[in-house]
Formats: C-alpha cells, sequence, structure tokens
C-alpha cells in the first residue's frame, strides 16, 4: 500500500507541480466565462461586431426605397444610395460596402438581389430578406382592394408561447435565448471535459511509453506491483484533476452567487451550481473510463506515435457529442441521443447535455452512473492484464491478436 501511495504522490507532484498546471488552473473559469458570457454581451451591444461598412441600396421604386432604409436604419445599420449598379457592385468587390441591395422596378414579381463578398453576413440579408418579404405582402393586399384595417388583421401575427414545464409542473416561458443559454453552456462543458480527459489520458499514456522505451519501468517493477503502477499513475493524476476542477466549480460558484448579482451579470440559466456538480461527476466518470484505456494503450503501445494510433478510436468517442452537440441540445430524446447517453464512452457528455436540456428522467441517470461504473471496472480489470503483460512488452508492434492474447494470461 505505501508503494502505492508512493506511485500516486510522484504522480500527482508530476502532473501539479509545474507552472502550466497553475496557468490552466486560472485560465479555466476565463474560457468557461468567455464563452457562456460573451455571446451574451455581444447580443446585448451588437454594435462590437459592425463593420463600419455602410450598405449601399438602389430601389427603383422610391417608396420601396424609403420602407427599406428606415427598417434597416432602425437597426442601427449604416446605409448609403448607390444608384448606379456596377459601381455598387465593383465597391463591394472592393471591400469599400459591406453590401449591395438592388430591388428592380418589376419588383415584387422580379427577384431583388444583395451582392456581398463574403456571403457570411446571415443577419444583414436575413434582415433585408424579411423587410421586403413584409412590404411585398402590403403592396400585394393593397392591390387587391382591401382596407388598411383589413390588411392588419391579415399581417397581424397569432399569440404563440412556448412553456417549459419544470419541477412540479412550474410553467416556465421559453424562448430563443433559453436555447443559446443552454447550448453555450453545453458546448463550455464539453469542451472542458473534452480537453482535460484528452490531456489527462495522453499525460498517461505518453508516461507509460516513455518508462517502458527508456528501461526505468523494469527498476519500477523490482519493488512494486504493475497493478500498482497502473493504479497510481491514475490515481494521481486522478486527484491533480480533482483539484483543477474543485478550483474552477469554486469559481463558477463564486460567479453565480456573488459576482453575478452584485454587478448585474446575466449569467445562463444553464450555469446552476447543481448543474457544475453533475460536470464534475461526469468529469470524474469519464476520466477514470479514458485513463484506464489510456493506460493499457500505453503499455500495449511501442513508442509514441503507435500511441497515437491505437487512441484514435478513444478521440473519436469524445469528439462524436461535440460534433453533435446542437443536435443533442434541440433532440434530447431522440432514440440516437438516448443510445449514446447509455453507451459508456460517449454518456459521460451526452447524458450531461441532457442534464442540462432537462430531459432526462432519475432512472435514467441512475442507469447511466451504474453503467459507467460497471464500464471502469471492466476497462480497469481488463486494462491490469494488458498492463501487466505490455508494460514490459519493447521492441516492435504488436498485432491485436497478441494483444488480446495477454488478456488470457494469468
Amino acid at each position: 500500500m505505501y508503494r502505492l501511495f508512493a506511485v500516486i504522490r510522484r504522480e500527482f507532484k508530476a502532473a501539479a507541480a509545474n507552472r502550466t498546471f497553475v496557468i490552466m488552473t486560472i485560465l479555466g473559469p476565463c474560457f468557461l466565462l468567455a464563452i457562456t458570457l460573451l455571446p451574451g454581451l455581444l447580443a446585448g451591444n451588437p454594435d462590437v461586431l459592425r463593420t463600419g461598412k455602410p450598405v449601399a441600396i438602389n430601389a427603383a421604386d422610391a417608396a420601396t426605397g424609403r420602407f427599406l432604409t428606415e427598417a434597416l436604419s432602425s437597426q442601427h445599420m449604416e446605409l448609403t444610395i448607390e444608384d448606379d449598379p456596377r459601381r455598387g457592385r465593383d465597391l463591394v468587390y472592393a471591400g469599400s460596402y459591406g453590401g449591395y441591395i438592388e430591388v428592380p422596378a418589376a419588383w415584387p414579381d422580379e427577384e431583388a438581389r444583395y451582392f456581398t463578398r463574403t456571403g457570411t453576413e446571415v443577419m444583414v440579408f436575413s434582415s433585408v430578406e424579411a423587410i421586403l418579404s413584409s412590404y411585398a405582402t402590403q403592396l400585394r393586399i393593397s392591390e387587391a382592394g382591401l382596407s388598411q384595417e383589413q390588411a392588419s388583421v391579415l399581417l397581424s401575427e397569432p399569440a404563440f408561447r412556448v412553456i417549459r414545464l419544470g419541477t412540479a409542473q412550474k410553467e416556465e416561458t421559453a424562448t430563443q435565448d433559453d436555447f443559446m443559454s443552454i447550448l453555450m453552456t453545453a458546448l463550455s462543458f464539453v469542451m472542458l471535459i473534452y480537453m482535460t480527459v484528452l490531456l489527462y489520458g495522453q499525460m498517461i499514456g505518453r508516461s507509460v511509453v516513455q518508462e517502458k522505451s527508456g528501461k526505468t519501468v523494469e527498476i519500477m517493477l523490482s519493488s512494486l506491483s504493475s497493478r500498482d503502477l497502473m493504479f497510481g499513475k491514475i490515481l494521481g493524476l486522478g486527484l491533480a484533476s480533482l483539484l483543477q476542477y474543485t478550483f474552477w466549480i469554486s469559481m463558477g460558484i463564486f460567479m453565480i452567487t456573488l459576482v453575478g448579482p452584485a454587478f448585474d451579470l446575466r449569467l445562463p440559466a444553464a450555469l446552476s451550481i447543481d448543474n457544475l456538480f453533475w460536470l464534475l461527476l461526469f468529469f470524474l466518470l469519464a476520466f477514470f473510463l479514458y485513463a484506464a484505456a489510456y493506460a493499457f494503450l500505453g503499455a500495449a503501445a511501442k513508442d509514441e506515435h503507435h500511441l497515437g494510433q491505437l487512441s484514435w478510436p478513444l478521440i473519436i468517442f469524445l469528439i462524436i457529442p461535440m460534433v453533435l452537440i446542437s443536435t443533442l441540445v434541440m433532440n434530447p430524446e431522440s432514440p440516437v441521443v438516448r443510445f449514446l447517453s447509455f453507451f459508456p464512452f460517449t454518456s459521460p457528455i451526452v447524458m450531461l447535455i441532457r442534464v442540462l436540456a432537462g430531459a432526462p428522467a432519475w432512472w435514467e441517470l441512475g442507469l447511466c452512473i451504474g453503467l459507467l461504473i460497471m464500464s471502469i471496472y471492466a476497462v480497469t480489470i481488463l486494462g491490469a492484464r494488458l498492463f501487466r503483460t505490455g508494460i514490459l512488452m519493447s521492441g516492435k508492434r504488436y498485432s491485436i491478436r497478441e494483444i488480446m492474447r495477454w488478456i488470457r494470461v494469468r
């Protein structure tokens, strides 16, 4: 037992007693706050993202031009009139105009066009399209001979509200901002788990490979068992990661309870104390699962390059939830998402996203955690057998068949 604690202490010091660990621990909350707060701050002050370039308007009909100008001006958009179509396109291409709107005389029977250099100003040309669509509807109603009152009735939008049923069926109005809040919080949590699990997992794998190739492992195994060496590495880095996450979660609680109310900051609703503890729980489960897997991959690898090749399946399982994050937030109850929330190598991230979206039942959380614990136990036992044999094997790359043979060694 003393030897096990010696390995834990050595790995903990190697991970935590350096400037990089301290800097990343301090910058972690900054990263979390940047992702969760920055979109809201920018949405509240859109002028920060303005390019300073005017959008040119060329409308053959004066009334259409006035309506378009007034509507866009109300959105604090910088506008200018450009009567020469050729010059308008040239200045857009040269970068002098942010965009060029061309509305022909035959519009709305003929298409209006928006010229842009990048094609990525979605907010701008979506606003232009919505404004022109509204004005075209008014023109057609007027041409049909309907009165202004009739037109107002036809154009009025019926009332519609999305109600989210919370605890004890408490009704809460849900808006698009709620979706963005959950999405940004989920993105920040997923990025934290992805980076830390991958970082600590690779640290364990590289440590094993270096000790194996440097022949120092043979000296170490003369005084302790391979099981103690493997568990010592995992638990030592586990303590370092727990220290890091404890600091991050403490900072998050400090922001939620004190800094946010004191400075009237609009923190995302999904960034709650309960969800921070779910983050810690699912990180620890993901860490021990992937750490055990990386430990035996390091024992099976010839060198660090070979380790990178062997670890690709693990990395893919971490990447899948990141690629599907919008789908996971929008459809937390779909069969695919439910399956991923129970599959051990994706469940820590996917189930955390479902928790943020408020979807899973208590039995689903219990089943997910139970499957993860059993998977950690199975991967640890399997990894210990592979580690015991592979840690002393060096000099060549081993096939999957040979590695599977190590499992049967008692």
